[in-house]
């Protein structure tokens, strides 16, 4: 019996080990953010192993001074004294914070308590740590702009961020300074960008050289609701710019939805900003531009003035003008990328089909109707006709012979009389049906001004006047604000913008333009002096136009 107990006993245990076996073989499911990034990110870093992950804090603000909290505090209305009281109550409950040694340290120097200020111990604020903005500080799911300072972000780092971005509905930004970033990261945060539809703004500076700098030309080529990329202090050069310069062409089938482009203090020169001017010609989505700080001489500023006032097409750009104008004259719209790419080749089509079916409108279909009905007694008159001359008589014949003597000039006058009347219909607009050639050339579409209703850049107003050969058309009137000071302009790329936006404020006072014109243009910091004749009448007109001068918001 007591064998008996002893193997019932060990089958227990066994039984019990074995259950508390089996759960432990299982692997752990994953962990789904739910949208509380605090709690979030720690059990990420949990399951990607991260030891000692950064804490996540709320970014401090500037506290309002004393006096103003008490006026904010005061409510008003009857209730305004009950109120008074409850949240006289509710600070007397609230248990006061113990001082740290630093804040004691500093109550003794000064004799009060500060409340300006907080006081911080220096080992504590080179922490690494994510400072997070919140539309509403209770709840975690409410964030709005991450800001990481500082400390190097690595990729099992960032891809755990990323999962938590995801899942946050109101991030707006992301600010990154300091990160020490290589080509892979930037890699990495360009395909994130696809995955967060609310971003709209991000800040990647002072991160140094990278080996790869067209990766950088990926943050604007995904196809994302980016509006605002920030990239100073990087050390860009003219490789990185072009490429940059690559995506924000306008004639791309997926343009740029980017409206500011901060490149400040980097290492860009003439040839970078070459590639920029080259996509300004047709992208009309940009309206603000940052190149303060960087290797720009007069042959940049006067690139970018010609740009903003008028240029003439190149011959690439004059064929993909009469390409979309040929469309827009066809289809009687004005052109689009999706009609323009379902349109088969003109070698390959076949031919229209009649356009006497019921896809017509219905007063033209009555007109086809009245002339088939007309036609068809025409036909008969001329039959009976026919039956009658073989019954009549020779001296009929004689007759008839007479008259076909007479018949070339009645012909001659019958055809020059039809030949008018159908010019006529032909300016009139009548007679759509019939199908009538012209002798006179029709002139070339460059020689005539045609106004289409399209905000294609390559379809405005072109002038052909201004130099045979050449279309000169208004320029980049869309660009409002452009920066490009503390670089090495001279009085000569000065005059150049005095003159394009003097042209600038001529043009559309006369004709309706796609933009608002340049705004803002700084200019400080230059190699030029500000007591000019120049430098003081671009002023002049920049202020003229400037929206936050007092007075000129009201004209």
């Amino acid at each position: 019996a007591a064998k008996l107990v002893q193997m019932g006993r060990n089958r227990k245990s066994d039984s019990k080990s074995a259950r508390s076996e089996e759960p432990g073989d299982k692997e752990p499911e994953p962990y789904q953010p739910t949208g509380n990034f605090q709690t979030d990110f720690a059990e990420l870093c949990k399951e990607a192993e991260i030891c000692r992950p950064p804490a996540v804090v709320l970014r401090a603000k500037r506290p309002t001074s004393p006096d103003k909290i008490e006026h904010a505090q005061v409510p008003a209305g009857k209730k305004g004294k009950e109120d008074k009281k409850a949240a006289q109550q509710q600070q007397q409950m609230v248990e006061p914070e113990e001082e740290s040694p630093e804040e004691k340290a500093v109550m003794e120097l000064l004799g009060f308590k500060p409340k300006t200020f907080s006081v911080k111990s220096h080992l504590e604020l080179m922490k690494p740590c994510i400072q997070v903005e919140m539309d509403h500080p209770d709840r975690q799911d409410s964030v709005t702009e991450v800001f990481i300072k500082d400390w190097k972000l690595q990729a099992p780092m960032l891809l755990t961020l990323g999962r938590c971005f995801e899942k946050l509905q109101k991030l707006h930004s992301i600010n990154l300074w300091r990160v020490a970033a290589d080509a892979s990261i930037v890699d990495t945060l360009a395909k994130l960008l696809g995955r967060l539809p609310a971003l709209r703004s991000l800040s990647l500076e002072s991160n140094g050289p990278v080996a790869d700098e067209e990766v950088y030309a990926e943050l604007i080529r995904v196809e994302s609701n980016l509006t605002k990329l920030r990239l100073r202090f990087n050390q860009l050069s003219d490789k990185a710019v072009s490429a940059m310069a690559i995506q924000l062409d306008g004639l791309r089938e997926t343009p740029s939805k980017l409206v500011s482009l901060d490149l400040s203090s980097n290492c860009i020169g003439d040839a970078g900003v070459d590639s920029l001017v080259k996509s300004l010609r047709t992208n009309r989505t940009l309206l603000h531009l940052s190149l303060s700080n960087n290797r720009l001489t007069d042959r940049s500023a006067i690139a970018l003035a010609q740009v903003c006032s008028r240029f003439f097409l190149t011959h690439e750009e004059t064929v993909q003008r009469r390409r979309l104008m040929s469309v827009d004259f066809r289809s009687g719209t004005s052109p689009d990328r999706e009609s323009r790419q379902s349109r088969p080749d003109s070698s390959h089509a076949t031919p229209p089909p009649s356009r006497k079916g019921a896809d017509r409108p219905g007063s033209v279909r009555s007109i086809d109707k009245d002339k088939d009905k007309k036609s068809a007694a025409a036909a008969a008159k001329t039959a009976g006709k026919g039956k009658k001359d073989e019954k009549a008589k020779p001296d009929d014949k004689a007759k008839g012979k007479a008259a076909s003597k007479e018949d070339p000039k009645a012909k001659g006058k019958a055809a020059q009389a039809s030949e008018k009347d159908a010019k006529a219909g032909a300016k009139s607009g009548k007679g759509r049906g019939a199908r009538v050639k012209v002798s006179t050339p029709q002139p070339e579409p460059e020689q005539v001004e045609v106004h289409f209703d399209s905000e294609h850049p390559l379809l405005e107003r072109a002038d052909a006047s201004y130099a045979p050969g050449h279309l000169l058309v208004p320029g980049n009137y869309a660009l409002a604000l452009l920066n490009l000071s503390r670089n090495h302009i001279t009085d000569r790329g000065v005059d150049e913008w005095k003159t394009a936006i003097k042209y600038q404020a001529a043009y559309m006072a006369k004709q309706k333009v796609h933009g608002t014109g340049m705004l803002k243009l700084m200019l400080q910091g230059n190699p030029f002096s500000t007591e000019t004749d120049n430098y003081k009448a671009l002023e002049d007109a920049l202020n003229a136009r400037d929206p936050l001068r007092p007075g000129v918001a009201d004209t």
